[in-house]
């Protein structure tokens, strides 16, 4: 979910030193379907889940984006995810992170609104990918008639090499 106040900022979270000591990046706001919930059922969800905010599925318009792709946030696992990103302006507020899974609690330190240039320089360090240049676009008014295919930028565990970006497409790029 891409979630801008009325000051064009987009609502991410901030993790640091969660994954391995140094490491940091920003988590867009979202999550993982249930069982029967349509896509914008499960993005208002998570939505509340994880910042307090209400939303109306009937809301959210059309998915803007999508981007898919392996990765791994420990030694021992490989996840896939399959990114549907809604846009929706909102009034700025004060997430509230009562909803978090214990999980989301010990990972994400802060939910923070970032300006365009501060997401243009952070762009490389957004978990599951780049949304800068998506941002910029949809902030000019420029909708997309068919959801951009947005590359992954995920991670992935190396033994080698300890956490190293994924050098390969993601799953929509190929």
């Amino acid at each position: 979910m891409l979630l801008v106040d009325e000051d064009d900022r987009l609502l991410l979270f901030y993790s640091n030193g969660f994954v391995a000591p140094g490491v940091e990046y920003y988590v867009t706001v979202g999550g993982g379907a249930e069982d029967g919930e349509s896509l914008a059922e499960a993005a208002v969800r998570e939505v509340l889940e994880e910042t307090g905010l209400v939303l109306d599925p009937a809301d959210l318009g059309p998915v803007v984006a999508r981007t898919a792709g392996v990765w791994s946030d420990t030694p021992d696992s490989l996840a896939y995810n399959d990114e549907s990103y809604f846009h929706c302006r909102v009034p700025h507020f004060a997430p509230v992170r009562d909803g978090l899974e214990e999980v989301e609690r010990q990972e994400f330190n802060e939910a923070r609104w970032l300006t365009a240039e501060q997401l243009a320089a952070a762009d490389g360090i957004v978990f599951p990918a780049p949304v800068a240049g998506l941002l910029k676009a949809l902030n000019a008014g420029s909708v997309p008639v068919a959801p951009v295919v947005l590359p992954w930028g995920a991670w992935c565990w190396d033994a080698n090499r300890g956490w190293t970006a994924i050098e390969r497409p993601g799953i929509l790029e190929r």
